[in-house]
């Protein structure tokens, strides 16, 4: 049997051929099982072992990049909101002289976000407070709130959103409201029955919180 490998640089053991898959960044690794787990699998229940065994590295990896299950978890609501981020600038940057435009921009980009990185959302939006043993703000995170902030001052100074208001309590109504629209109709508790195409309902909701901000 090979001997597994514990450097910096994976060598981990392809399922299908036995030979050694060289050359994945062992964090990079760590986190892609733990996500590909959670496609089956409650969060709650992957250990740092059912890690190292779908990767095929030593059972103590995880632990020497990660020094909890905290820190891994970290890492993925990281690069989840890292993605979130980089997402929302570029729909943004697509209407740079549209400010409601961009709102709704960023809202479709939200529900989508939600859709295609499901584990990620999880892990950044998720409600079980089980899964973190403290909380810590991600710079991604802060990112992701600052490009919001921007969008929302745009349009408040375009008049497109009350200027009576502070941005962070706008953002702080829109973000919520999109929020909830977006966790009921990408989970499936809102079908299509009830509200047609989800981004259909996503852009008509949006246009009624602008309504009620009283921005129509």
């Amino acid at each position: 049997m090979k001997e597994q490998v514990d450097t910096t640089v994976a060598e981990a053991v392809d399922a299908g051929t036995g030979a050694p898959a060289r050359g994945r960044n062992f964090p990079e690794l760590i986190v892609a099982t733990f996500l590909e787990l959670m496609q089956s699998r409650d969060p709650n229940t992957i250990t740092f072992r059912d890690v190292a065994a779908a990767a095929g590295i030593s059972h103590m990896a995880p632990y020497r990049h990660f020094r909890s299950k905290q820190l891994l978890l970290d890492r993925i609501g990281d690069i989840g909101f890292g993605l979130l981020a980089e997402a929302l600038d570029d729909a943004a940057a697509r209407h740079p002289h549209d400010p409601r435009r961009q709102i709704h921009a960023a809202c479709a980009c939200y529900y989508r976000f939600a859709v295609d990185h499901p584990a990620h959302a999880h892990v950044m939006f998720g409600t079980d407070r089980g899964l973190w043993d403290r909380a810590r703000p991600l710079p991604a995170l802060e990112r992701t709130r600052a490009i919001l902030l921007r969008i929302v001052r745009h349009a408040q100074l375009a008049g497109d959103l009350p200027r009576g208001r502070p941005a962070k309590e706008v953002l702080g109504l829109l973000w919520a409201h999109i929020h909830g629209m977006t966790l009921l109709a990408a989970n499936g508790v809102l079908t299509k029955d009830d509200i047609g195409a989800p981004e259909a309902f996503v852009e008509a909701g949006v246009r009624v919180i602008l309504a009620g901000l009283g921005a129509a």
